[in-house]
């Protein structure tokens, strides 16, 4: 069973003030940390980024290919998808820096045997329906969870269902949501505290102090 993955890493950094991808993280750059773990894993990774910084990629991982990005993420996720071709496929945001070995292995093993799988994390925290404003009511968060990259998938079905939506009018934030449209079910397996996205200066303080 072949594997490969796409990282998404085209990002503007509009909220952060930079791109979040490429800042510093203890002496590295956000993304070597989870193309350090992913590249023992896949037989081939492509790296979606902006046209000005594909030059800069491709010269610091010589083990990866790049693409231009699109205008949203799952246009850049769709390019990536024509790039590389495998059974099993993994989606990463490049932001997310504090991936295992061993969450990969999941992802992997279970993706081979549902199709699709992604890991989430439980809501622990109160949540709130509010608008306008104004708290309306209070939500049971018993089966609501947060999803995490990477996301793992049957590559042919992946690429079939981005095919029939990326010239569409609606915007799918993670692939999961596409796939969920077109093919149901998705399996989930626990995710990591730790596997944070970068989106602002204090998630790269909290980084640095789960990295010790």
């Amino acid at each position: 069973m072949s594997v490969g993955c796409v990282v998404v890493a085209a990002g503007s950094g509009s909220r952060f003030g930079k791109k979040k991808q490429f800042v510093q993280l203890k002496n590295r750059l956000v993304i070597d940390y989870s193309l350090d773990v992913l590249k023992k894993h896949c037989e081939r990774i492509v790296v979606v980024t902006k046209k000005e910084d594909l030059e800069f990629v491709a010269n610091r991982f010589d083990f990866v290919d790049t693409i231009e990005g699109g205008k949203e993420r799952m246009h850049s996720v769709y390019n990536g998808l024509c790039r590389i071709e495998c059974d099993i496929v993994l989606i990463h945001d490049a932001a997310r820096p504090l991936i295992n070995d061993e969450l990969i292995d999941v992802l992997i093993e279970t993706a081979g045997m549902y199709d699709a799988s992604i890991p989430v994390i439980p809501v622990y925290e109160t949540l709130k329906f509010a608008e306008d404003g104004f708290v309306k009511n209070t939500v049971n968060r018993d089966k609501f969870f947060i999803s995490q990259t990477p996301q793992a998938f049957r590559y042919s079905k992946l690429k079939k269902a981005y095919d029939k939506i990326i010239n569409g009018s609606k915007i799918y934030t993670d692939e999961a949501a596409a796939w969920e449209e077109f093919f149901g079910r998705i399996k989930s397996v626990k995710g990591l505290r730790k596997n944070i996205k970068i989106t602002s200066k204090e998630d790269l303080e909290f980084a640095e102090c789960l990295l010790g």
